[in-house]
């Protein structure tokens, strides 16, 4: 690429203002070769001269050469790469980008970012006023109303299984109490019949004591009489007693069986009422479930609608629908496109409504043909040049795609750069420079500076004690900023590297001066 840039100071641009007015009026001073003595200019032969033809030769006073910003160099043999270009362009890094959307379907009734606005991570970026969201609102309050109503089935069902319970286990305590009042009579029994039978064995001793002493005539018959009557008085008792006692065992076994019958009917009645207090309690049971699934089905529809915990909390206590659909950043960006109005309808169709974009880190992706890519890899250093200013940097390939893109027939490759200062604005143009994998080779080569285009053929300027000659060569490509030279210099020449453009015009002035008769 041709330096075509020149810079001008106060002093530069007065100097070209006076030349082009002294040209206009046709007073131009001998400032040329051949055309006077003037400031720094050296004479020459006063032939004839062609109409409007430039001199070869022209010679420049040190203070015209500061004046221009005139620099030399030698020109030198390089090793050098073979390189080529690919064009390219400034991109977003996607990688940081979010495409902003909406769940919900409504009126965007809050607008709060512009294009260019620089937004943090949970910023309010719009607010969408969504019926679908009321709706949504009224469905989950609904859901805790059908909640709240399947409660108490729930613990009058589990109140009626302990009513079961507690009458089932008071007929067995009654049968208990039965058999208790049983066991106290047949205690009763036994100790009368104890104490009975130690009685009927101490008459019946004495009875036969007596018998004894009659006999032998030392006890008296109404003594004897008497014994006999204790003897059948003690029977009688023993008798009694056992009778008793016999009764109360078989009252105890009448009411064993009607205890042990009881004790099965209560049971019978527990299990039927279990039965139905559980099929009761089952099915109040499954319709709290079901009521409290349709509970975390509408909230967790309102959390994918961008409620948080807090919100719908706040909706279930003070239960007022708010159908604001708030938009909030997913991370910090800028502004960069942004497709929808206040009061537009906005809804979960379109692909994106806002998008953010990180801006202090780009890419530059570049289409390079596929014979060329084979021997890129990421970390290989290309150079950005920006033809519009002649901007150029260094930078290391991020990334080359597996892929030929079919469209294009061209595999991308990437560099990400850093934007901070925002220098690079994505949809920039740039053109790539890429070594390809050749050997380095030494070629004759001049900076892209100090080649100017002069009749349509590349030119530079030889220098020799301030005496400039134009001079034709062949060029080559352009290699890192530098052109190939196939003919026309040699190695070791002084040429100008730097204020060719504005040599070529006093080239061009000098010829211009020419027509005119001496």
């Amino acid at each position: 690429m041709i330096n075509n840039q020149f810079s001008i100071n106060k002093n530069k641009m007065e100097y070209f203002i006076n030349i082009f007015t002294m040209i206009a009026i046709g007073s131009l001073p001998v400032w040329l070769t051949g055309c006077g003595d003037g400031d720094g200019h050296a004479g020459h032969d006063h032939g004839a001269h062609g109409d409007d033809a430039a001199p070869s030769e022209l010679k420049l006073s040190p203070k015209t050469m500061k004046l221009l910003e005139i620099t030399t160099g030698v020109v030198k043999a390089q090793m050098l790469r073979p390189t080529f270009d690919a064009p390219a362009r400034v991109a977003f890094n996607h990688e940081s980008m979010a495409h902003v959307g909406t769940l919900v379907e409504g009126r965007v009734s809050e607008m709060n970012v512009h294009l260019g606005d620089t937004v943090k991570k949970g910023n309010v970026l719009f607010t969408i006023e969504s019926p679908e969201l009321g709706a949504a609102q009224n469905a989950f309050l609904k859901a805790l109303d059908s909640e709240a109503a399947t409660l108490p089935a729930v613990v009058l069902a589990q109140n009626n299984a302990g009513e079961a319970q507690a009458e089932a286990e008071g007929k067995v305590a009654e049968a208990m109490l039965a058999l208790a009042k049983n066991s106290a009579a047949i205690a009763l029994a036994q100790g009368k019949l104890d104490a009975a039978k130690p009685v009927l064995q101490r008459v019946t001793e004495l009875l036969a004591s007596g018998k004894k002493l009659a006999a032998a005539g030392a006890l008296a018959g109404a003594e004897l009489n008497r014994r006999e009557v204790a003897v059948q008085t003690a029977s009688a008792d023993l008798q009694s007693a056992e009778a008793a006692l016999a009764q109360a065992k078989a009252q105890q076994s009448r009411d064993i069986a009607a205890a042990t019958a009881k004790a099965a009917a209560a049971a019978a009645d527990l299990k039927a009422a279990q039965a139905q207090q559980a099929k009761a309690l089952g099915e109040a049971l499954s319709a709290l479930k079901t009521a409290q699934a349709n509970v975390a089905t509408e909230r967790n529809r309102l959390a994918l609608f961008g409620m948080d915990a807090d919100a719908i909390t706040a909706l279930a206590k003070v239960r007022m629908l708010t159908p604001h659909y708030i938009v909030r950043a997913p991370r910090a960006g800028t502004v960069v496109e942004r497709e929808v109005t206040l009061g537009e309808i906005a809804n979960p169709n379109q692909p994106h409504l806002l998008v953010l974009a990180d801006l202090a880190r780009v890419w530059v992706l570049m289409e390079v043909p596929p014979a060329r890519a084979e021997g890129l890899k990421p970390g290989q250093t290309v150079t950005l040049v920006n033809k519009e200013t002649d901007y150029r940097t260094d930078a290391q390939l991020a990334y080359v795609s597996p892929l030929v893109n079919p469209e294009t027939r061209t595999v991308q490759a990437r560099v990400e750069l850093d934007n901070a200062s925002g220098k690079w604005r994505p949809g920039q143009f740039l053109t790539v420079q890429i070594t390809t994998g050749g050997a380095s080779k030494k070629f004759l080569v001049v900076p892209e500076s100090a080649v100017q285009i002069v009749d349509g053929q590349p030119t530079v300027y030889k220098v020799k004690k301030n005496i400039f000659t134009a001079h034709p060569i062949e060029v080559g490509e352009r290699i890192n900023g530098m052109i190939r030279v196939h003919k026309g210099l040699k190695e070791n020449e002084s040429v100008v590297i730097n204020g060719t453009f504005e040599l070529k015009a006093e080239f061009g002035k000098a010829g211009a001066g020419h027509d005119h008769s001496h």
